[in-house]
């Protein structure tokens, strides 16, 4: 794991993968909002319209769940990579070998 670390952090693609996970966070927003958004602009409340659609609740707890999955993961790589103390880090990783 020491090796896989020191490789992100050398390399910069931890902060790349870090940065691709909060953009796609962002995207997974935007993408579902944008459909609803146009739906309710184009449709208002017909009920016929309704029908040829997936619900609300699904498409937002879908989207939901995508940005949890994306920003957890990159808050646990951004801790693991760049942690708070870096003096300490140092001094436990020292301890480990």
């Amino acid at each position: 794991m020491r090796v896989i670390r020191e490789i992100l952090l050398t390399e910069y693609i931890g902060a790349i993968v870090v940065a691709v996970l909060v953009t796609d966070a962002v995207a997974a927003i935007v993408t579902t909002a944008v459909p609803q958004i146009s739906y309710y602009v184009q449709f208002g409340h017909n009920a016929i319209a309704d029908s040829h659609r997936l619900s609300t609740p699904y498409t937002a707890l879908g989207a939901l769940s995508r940005v949890a999955l994306y920003l957890g993961s990159a808050y646990l790589l951004a801790r693991w990579l760049y942690p708070r103390n870096p003096e300490r880090a140092a001094a436990e990783e020292a301890e480990k070998t």
